[in-house]
């Protein structure tokens, strides 16, 4: 493949730009190969005027950071700006210096990750050598901040109750974002998938771009940072400038922590187990005793100076081991003539999971101009069975599995003169993710019953490398901050996926399978010389941006920017000669790669008031998502040349043999091309909001947030000619046998069959059974209305609380669906490929209702008791909450038997329903937790923590059999299991825990 740029993109960085990139680049390079990462991105601003309201020119303006000595000085512009650009999170002391003035101080500014502190200063006439000293915080509302942004504080993070101790997990206590249901771990923010969000750690990227998930696939798997390592983060919902790319839905900007001038530590232990749990609602209904369950979680922290106010270290170890049971009960269990046969595949087996994370940080503050960090954070993780399971699972489906991930940051930040600051990074993250099957053999799925044989994706392995060089400048001049970057990130992939290379059965029925009938076969070979099925799904990332944030006004502030990014993808190495192909312009050689990718981002923030109690602030952006290296890897294999999966319905084999070659006669292979005009997937997101202060320490927002997305990635069959209607019956009663010839009438739409009456589609192009299009015609529409509450720590205690209504409409957009017969990857599909905006409705994040609520509260109100015995048992204690309710997601009803005859047995919709029109119920829940204190030396404290969660024990319903039909001979027979439950949250939990912390 060509390392050359298209030409679109070539020429506007050509001469003396492309210079001045490599001259940045080169600076970034040097510096942060050495040294080491910032933390991403604060900063603190604000005016001098004089005492008659003009500004003033010229002040000496000088920070100090009072945890670490970092310190910063420039002069104001000839408009009285200052503005200190990406400065550490700490707390500042601010001092102001002018002739004919007095000295002003400001102590202990707090300023958090990704914030814009606002701080209008006013000078007293006088000599500079007297000094006006203020102890004061930040401002309650961030005045000249114009995106949709909440930050989750170091304290949330440490002292409110998570299960899983997953820091990612707190990002649902904001506005606009849910968990997305359709794979575990991602996120939905304003209605996109997973895969379209980003995480950033340290200001770097910390994604898995293979996967479309964090790094070390967080949430998805446990986590890959600590927990006790994060300081804070910020999770931006909507309207980010354009120095923040590649996510058309949310980013999460986190920091870790970083040592001080005083040495600290923490060393913990979280124990829980099944005698402290309430049993699960299955269980129950089965007469279960509770299931074998034991986790465990212990770690410690340590940091502190290296040498005073130049030198700091920070160290975080953090281990998890956790085991239960997996119970085997399917959507329809065999019955007693059957149970000899399958019996052996219902028995109850262990998932769990060991997982240990550490972290090494280096910060130094070389001198009152440059300062270098370096990060080293690792996590190795074990899944137990964690390759496939669940109720319908045979433990031999499933298999170990384990992601290995090394994630390396630095930068060097530098102040040049007075109003400038150059900031230079490097990023290098290395995913290993192995998989392992616990048989040999084909996979057999039973529908509605019992899977077991090896699963169809194992053993397997995906490694990925990325390298990211950043370089960004900011200059302030008059009322402008601009800003100006490069950010370009490297992956290099390797991936095996041996996708149906055991070959897999499907039957109708447990008798099926007995009687040795089934539906179909699958299997899949390499081509002649391939090197399959091993692919280098390796992309390369460019991105430039420019951004300037105005004082239009005293009230007024204009940020705008724009951001151009270039993916450009590795490229497969054979073209398909099939004539048929060829003519419809389908190339299996070429990814198209989109070069018109500019994202405008506009906002404004307006002091509505001159107390700067209301603000209201809005913008608009355009913003792009990346594509998922797991789709790049199908497309550069599944060509009928390295791989050839081939669909079986007659003259099968017989269980448990394969076919020891590929088919031959009517029997085709599946491939994979991408549509010649694929785009960038993006979205116009827009925002509108108004925050007002209540008091000194609280604020209330009220706002509405747009997402529209277009072009987003999607997976069709184009091989089928167009589905016809056809008159078919709704049988009675579940009991009816199949085909009923009487019922409801009522009209389905089917493919047209290759023979009469037959159940295999006819191909408009014979050589090949589907032919899956990865095109870029999705779209959706997010609109969400929120109120937020929120109350910083203060008087003991701290209160966040949101309610969102929310609204998503969608095509099926899923940029993951990327194995034929896989049921998991067949669902995500539309009903009608053909077409596929006939399945525009709710989409699969659309949670109507969400209403979320924390906070902290220290109870300390035995001060003034004279018995120091009766004060230690009173004081020193903490209770801290997080209660979340959100209305039923939406979930698809579904007939199997595959009654649009085009191969897929897994997207078909009851008759005569739309999609996700089926509303599961409600989920609400308390997680509480209790902390008592005690002092063990002047700086050692111990803590004795219990934590509870689902507090009610609520069973919370995560699964529910919406196989309505059973579809055969134009039939549709109802099923009795259809509406049952099969999955639930965790019932309520308790964990006990000790901490110590000096």
């Amino acid at each position: 493949m060509s390392n050359r740029l298209p030409s679109s993109l070539a020429s506007p960085i050509s001469g003396g730009i492309k210079t001045a990139i490599h001259l940045v680049l080169f600076t970034s390079c040097l510096a942060t190969g050495l040294f080491a990462q910032s933390d991403a991105g604060a900063t603190l601003n604000g005016t001098v005027a004089d005492p008659s309201g003009a500004f003033v020119a010229g002040a000496k303006v000088t920070i100090k950071s009072t945890e670490t000595g970092f310190t910063r000085t420039m002069d104001t512009t000839g408009a009285g700006l200052y503005s200190f650009n990406r400065i550490p999170v700490s707390k500042y002391d601010i001092t102001v210096e002018m002739s004919g003035f007095k000295t002003i101080q400001q102590k202990a500014i707090p300023v958090s990750v990704g914030s814009v502190v606002t701080l209008d200063l006013r000078l007293e006439i006088g000599q500079a050598s007297e000094t006006i000293s203020v102890t004061g915080e930040s401002p309650v509302i961030e005045t000249t901040r114009t995106n949709t942004a909440t930050t989750v504080s170091s304290r949330q993070i440490l002292e409110l109750p998570v299960n899983g101790r997953n820091f990612i997990d707190f990002t649902t206590l904001t506005p606009g974002v849910v968990k997305d249901p359709t794979r575990s771990g991602d996120l939905s923010f304003g209605g996109q998938r997973g895969p379209n969000n980003s995480v950033l750690i340290d200001g770097a990227d910390s994604n898995n771009l293979f996967y479309g998930q964090a790094t070390g696939r967080t949430g998805f798997r446990p986590y890959a940072f600590s927990e006790d390592a994060v300081q804070e983060f910020q999770v931006n919902a909507n309207s980010f400038p354009a120095e923040v790319g590649r996510a058309s839905g949310g980013v999460v900007n986190a920091i870790t922590r970083s040592g001080t001038n005083q040495l600290h530590g923490t060393a913990f232990e979280f124990y829980r187990d099944k005698g402290l749990n309430a049993n699960t609602l299955l269980n129950n209904n089965r007469g279960l005793v509770k299931s074998p369950y034991h986790f465990n979680q212990f770690g410690g922290t340590l940091g502190g100076p290296i040498k005073k106010d130049k030198l700091f270290f920070f160290l975080s170890y953090d281990a998890q081991r956790n085991l239960q049971s997996q119970i085997v009960i399917p959507n329809i269990a065999p019955n007693a003539a059957q149970l000899p046969v399958f019996s052996k595949y219902l028995t109850p087996y262990n998932i769990g999971l060991k997982n240990d994370v550490g972290l090494v940080k280096v910060d130094w503050n070389a001198s009152d101009k440059d300062r270098f960090t370096l990060r080293y954070n690792l996590s190795r993780y074990t899944g137990i069975n964690q390759e496939s399971f669940g109720a319908g699972i045979a433990q031999e489906h499933s298999g170990n599995n384990e992601v290995n991930t090394d994630n390396i940051a630095a930068v060097y930040t530098r102040s040049i003169g007075t109003n400038m600051v150059f900031e230079g990074r490097f990023n290098f993250v290395q995913d290993k993710q192995p998989g392992f099957a616990n048989t040999t053999g084909p996979e057999v799925a039973i529908t509605n019953g019992v899977t077991f044989g090896a699963n169809n994706f194992s053993p397997r392995f995906t490694n990925t490398r990325a390298k990211q060089p950043i370089g960004n400048l900011t200059y302030v001049r008059g009322r402008h901050t601009y800003k100006m970057g490069f950010d370009f990130n490297f992956v290099n992939a390797d991936n095996y996926f041996p996708g149906f290379f055991a070959g897999g059965y499907t039957y109708a029925s447990y008798d099926a399978f007995i009687n040795n009938t089934p539906l179909n076969f699958r299997q899949a070979f390499p081509g002649t010389g391939a090197e399959f099925p091993q692919s280098h799904p390796n992309v390369k990332e460019y991105a430039l941006f420019v951004q300037d944030s105005w004082r239009a006004t005293e009230r007024l502030t204009l940020n705008y920017g724009v951001r151009y990014d270039f993916f450009q993808y590795g490229q497969p190495t054979f073209k398909n000669p099939n004539a048929q192909l060829a003519a419809a312009n389908l190339r299996t050689d070429q990814i198209p790669t989109d070069a018109k990718n500019l994202a405008p981002r506009v906002g404004f923030a307006y002091r509505a008031t001159q107390s700067d109690r209301v603000v209201i602030r809005g913008g608009y952006g355009i913003y792009y998502s990346r594509t998922p290296g797991l789709l790049l890897s199908t497309a550069i294999l599944n060509n009928g040349f390295a791989s050839q999966t081939y669909l079986v319905t007659a003259n099968l084999p017989t269980y448990p043999n394969v076919l020891k070659a590929a088919p031959t006669g009517i029997v085709f292979p599946d491939i994979y091309v991408t549509d010649p005009n694929f785009k960038t997937g993006r979205t116009q997101q827009f925002s509108l909001q108004t925050e007002i202060a209540v008091g000194k320490q609280a604020s209330v927002t009220i706002g509405y947030l747009g997402v529209n997305g277009s072009h987003l990635t999607r997976t069709r069959d184009i091989n089928l000619f167009p589905s016809i209607a056809t008159a078919g019956f709704i049988c009675a009663s579940p009991t009816s046998t199949l085909p009923c010839n009487t019922g409801t009438p009522t009209t389905y739409y089917r493919h047209v069959a290759a023979t009469p009456g037959g159940n295999t589609p006819a191909r408009p192009n014979g050589s090949f059974g589907r032919i899956s299009l990865f095109d870029s015609g999705g779209n959706s529409i997010y609109h969400g209305g929120f109120v937020q509450f929120q109350r910083r720590f203060s008087q003991r205690f701290q209160l966040q609380t949101s309610y969102t209504w929310s609204k998503v409409l969608d095509t099926t957009p899923d940029g993951t669906s990327v194995v034929p017969g896989n049921a998991g990857d067949d669902s995500k599909v539309a009903q009608d490929t053909l077409l596929p905006n006939l399945d525009r409705g709710p989409g699969q994040a659309d949670i109507r209702h969400k209403f979320v609520f924390s906070g902290i509260w220290d109870i300390s109100y035995a001060n003034s008791l004279s018995n120091n015995v009766a004060k230690q048992i009173l004081n020193h204690w903490q209770l801290s909450l997080i209660s979340q309710a959100l209305s039923g997601r939406a979930y698809q009803e579904i007939a199997s038997g595959d009654a649009g005859n085009d191969g897929n047995q897994s997207n078909d919709r009851a008759p005569g329903l739309g999609r996700n029109t089926y509303r599961g119920p409600e989920f609400a829940t308390v997680d509480v937790r209790l902390t008592k204190e005690l002092t063990l030396h002047e700086r050692i404290k111990l803590r004795l923590i219990g934590e509870v969660f689902n507090l009610p024990n609520r069973a919370n319903i995560t699964g529910i059999n919406t196989t309505h039909y059973a579809f055969s001979g134009g039939s549709y027979r109802p099923l009795a299991t259809y509406g049952a439950v099969t999955a639930v949250g965790d019932p309520r939990i308790a964990q006990l825990a000790l901490k110590i912390v000096f």
